[in-house]
């Protein structure tokens, strides 16, 4: 799964969202989600950099979000934000 830290964004948004997990590409990068831990849960502040929305987006995402989060000790606690 594509992930990349971006310590620029764990500064200055870290303090509003909660701690900077890293943030996850899709595969043709279609899908961006920029990652949390807010208290107990995983908060994936999802957003689509090629103009598409959640209904025409072809990468997968949803899946690979939850198998990091079920591999991070969040499970069922995923919380998506969509932007």
């Amino acid at each position: 799964m594509p992930f990349q830290t971006d310590t620029r964004l764990a500064v200055e948004v870290g303090r509003i969202f909660g701690d900077y997990l890293g943030t996850f590409f899709s595969e043709r990068r279609e899908v961006r989600a920029d990652l949390f831990r807010q208290g107990d849960r995983l908060e994936a502040h999802v957003s689509f950099p090629t103009g598409l929305d959640a209904a025409r987006v072809n990468d997968r995402y949803l899946s690979e979000l939850s198998e990091y989060a079920r591999q991070h000790e969040f499970e069922g606690r995923l919380h998506l934000i969509y932007s």
